[in-house]
């Protein structure tokens, strides 16, 4: 890991693989609805401080490390409804987690880190609507652009947000940085 508050995607095998598959993941998360989401295991349900974390949805496709998670979905199902996207993930070395992330319009995630050592998030955009949208790592904001993969460390003080006019998705893949590309 650099240090820097994002990684350089270029330097992971995880960014070429869910790029490369971006259209046909695209595709397969056009295919599902809001109620296809379940609330993020994690996010508050309410207002708080002025951030709106009750639009913060997922749609899990791998766990490795969470018993909670698990049981809020039957992520054999998933799988078997994105097929697509679930093999590209599982190409991934070092993979430890995998979902669709979506932000209602008005959902803002207050500044938090993660609890994971050891690991990378990489973020694939797939559907971003117009409108203020952005994640900040320690103070440097980066916008979603669909197709674009952003990696960065979840321990990092981080927030996200979606102030936009529709639903914003990605694919969150949660990977060992041992995987970087030689």
């Amino acid at each position: 890991m650099s240090g820097a508050p994002f990684e350089n995607p270029r330097e992971y095998e995880a960014s070429a693989l869910l790029e490369s598959g971006f259209e046909g993941i695209r595709r397969e998360v056009l295919q599902l609805s809001v109620e296809d989401f379940v609330d993020w295991p994690e996010a508050l349900t309410t207002i708080r401080d002025g951030y709106d974390e009750s639009g913060w949805k997922f749609f899990g496709l791998y766990s490795t490390h969470d018993e909670n998670v698990d049981a809020l979905y039957d992520l054999n199902e998933n799988r078997r409804r994105c097929p697509y996207t679930a093999e590209t993930c599982a190409r991934i070395p070092g993979m430890t987690d995998a979902g669709f992330s979506a932000f209602l319009p008005g959902t803002h995630l207050w500044p938090h880190h993660g609890e994971n050592q050891g690991i990378l998030r990489c973020h694939l955009p797939l559907l971003v609507p117009p409108g203020d949208l952005g994640l900040k790592v320690e103070g440097e904001t980066r916008r979603w652009k669909a197709g674009e993969c952003i990696v960065f460390d979840d321990r990092r003080l981080h927030e996200a947000w979606n102030h936009g006019s529709d639903w914003r998705v990605v694919l969150i893949v949660t990977f060992r940085p041992e995987s970087k590309r030689s």
